[in-house]
């Protein structure tokens, strides 16, 4: 029963983060070229906003917890005040980083005729995170959680794809 309906909820989430692709898609076929580039420009601004909303709490959440384990006693109970708000920190992070994915790559399809090598390794670690935080959620297999784990929580790889949205901002301001 708990695999059902988890393969539901997957099954829900995969949909409605596919139905985030549609209303840009139609809002671009409906202005002129002008606006559009506009328009396509936006997405790839609400990208990056929400992935700097989403990660930076959730980091830094992280991280005070991680130090006050280290710490010991007095900061103990920052960790366990932390660990009641996890859940809902993580939810937040989940949901942002989803939009942002899809409207990075919704960005990105639709200005593909100016793909350079910078924007496509920006598509391929953007995806990357996107699917090793899908198993970090829902899988249950012991390998599979410490595969997400190791790949999702790589520093090089947040710095990577830090370095490589600035880059691609900088060479898309030509």
């Amino acid at each position: 029963m708990t695999v059902k309906k988890t393969n539901l909820k997957f099954i829900v989430f995969l949909t409605l983060l596919a139905l985030l692709v549609i209303p840009p898609t139609l809002a671009y076929a409906d202005d002129d070229d002008d606006d559009a580039e506009d328009i396509v420009e936006n997405l790839g601004w609400v990208a990056v906003g929400a992935g700097i909303v989403a990660n930076i709490p959730f980091i830094a959440m992280n991280k005070i917890r991680r130090y006050s384990i280290k710490t010991g006693s007095s900061t103990m109970q920052v960790a366990k005040q932390i660990r009641t708000v996890y859940r809902p920190i993580l939810n937040f992070h989940i949901m942002l980083n989803s939009i942002g994915y899809f409207a990075g790559m919704t960005h990105g399809l639709i200005l593909s005729r100016y793909l350079d090598s910078v924007s496509l390794s920006l598509a391929i670690v953007m995806s990357v995170m996107m699917v090793s935080g899908l198993l970090l959620k829902y899988t249950s297999s012991r390998n599979s959680k410490i595969f997400g784990k190791l790949l999702h929580g790589q520093f090089g790889l947040v710095i990577l794809l830090a370095a490589l949205v600035v880059l691609h901002i900088v060479i898309g301001d030509d």
